[in-house]
């Protein structure tokens, strides 16, 4: 997924599901009487099925995000806070990880380069 798939992400579905897939590091499976199911871990370990969480639709739901986020140690998540739009919020969360897997890639790259004498 580019910088720009990300941007082009309408709330619906496919934000949702990359949202609980990318941030949230749920499984989502496609079922046909069940719908889009989301498959989450609790505390004590077990696997639970849930309805996929419109991450991208209700603001309740995008605070979630926030909140992983920030748990997971990006400092950006504050700024998002105030944010009333829950797609803005997912993509600029789905941005940010994007934003950092580039910069340990670029860090890889350099980190190959050696003196040569």
């Amino acid at each position: 997924m580019t910088r720009s798939d990300i941007l082009a992400l309408k709330a619906g579905r496919s934000l949702n599901v990359c949202v609980a897939e990318k941030i949230m590091g749920n499984k989502v499976v496609s079922d046909p009487i069940m719908g889009d199911t989301e498959l989450f871990t609790i505390d004590t370990g077990e696997s639970v099925y849930g309805k996929l969480t419109p991450y991208s639709e209700d603001l309740s739901k995008a605070q979630l995000v926030v909140l992983k986020i920030a748990a997971l140690g990006y400092a950006e998540a504050v700024l998002w806070e105030s944010e009333k739009r829950p797609e803005v919020i997912c993509r600029a969360a789905l941005l940010t990880l994007f934003d950092k897997k580039s910069e340990k890639n670029r860090a890889r790259q350099k980190s190959k380069l050696s003196v040569v004498k």
